[in-house]
């Protein structure tokens, strides 16, 4: 999922900030970032509500 990274980035956060935006450790974001952990859709729906974006462009290529 690089667009999580990219918004952390753009918005520079780390990936502990941007956990505790939705409710997640550091650690969550990295297993997101690489592709090993799925973000849920809650967990998306939290970052388009507080980045104001259409959250369902996480999961689109």
């Amino acid at each position: 999922m690089k667009k999580i990274k990219e918004l952390r980035i753009k918005n520079n956060l780390s990936q502990k900030e941007m956990g505790k935006i939705i409710g997640v450790n550091g650690r969550a974001i990295g297993n997101y970032e690489r592709g090993i952990r799925a973000l849920s859709v809650d967990k998306a729906k939290k970052l388009g509500e507080y980045f104001k974006f259409n959250w369902w462009e996480l999961y689109e290529d």
